[in-house]
């Protein structure tokens, strides 16, 4: 097998495992550790930076302070050595989350960014971004 495992997983046309490249590989996994809420994993409790629970927390400057901390550490703690932060902003509006994150991908040390939002339940996700941004949508719970 080349390239990485796609994500979510799935099987190609040719009944192999869908691969995909580097940069959309560690795009995949920074959009799992923001979507997923620390104790959803069972072997995992603590993976996940919880990103849909800050929507409820009330949109003030301490908050986003809070989640940007939050998320920063969650990105070190399970992508610290497939990634390494440059900027990091969370900007709360009134009814979503949106995270500013550019990174360099630490196996090849080139430059990647994106811009996730996530939004209140009901409402779309707008994944975007740098130049290895990948079209996916956050489901709603």
């Amino acid at each position: 097998m080349t390239g990485y495992l796609g994500f979510p997983y799935q099987i190609d046309g040719s009944g192999q495992t869908a691969t995909t490249d580097l940069p959309t590989y560690v795009q995949n996994l920074i959009l799992l550790v923001f979507e997923t809420n620390p104790g959803e994993r069972v072997n995992r409790p603590d993976f996940g930076a919880g990103m849909r629970q800050l929507v409820f927390g009330g949109m003030d400057a301490a908050l986003a302070s809070a989640a940007e901390t939050l998320v920063r550490s969650k990105l070190i703690q399970f992508l610290g050595d497939a990634i390494s932060i440059n900027t990091l902003t969370v900007t709360m509006g009134n009814e979503t989350v949106t995270v500013d994150l550019t990174y360099f991908v630490t196996h090849t040390q080139t430059a990647a960014g994106t811009s996730i939002t996530v939004p209140l339940p009901g409402y779309s996700a707008t994944p975007q971004g740098g130049s290895t941004t990948a079209t996916a949508s956050i489901p709603d719970y």
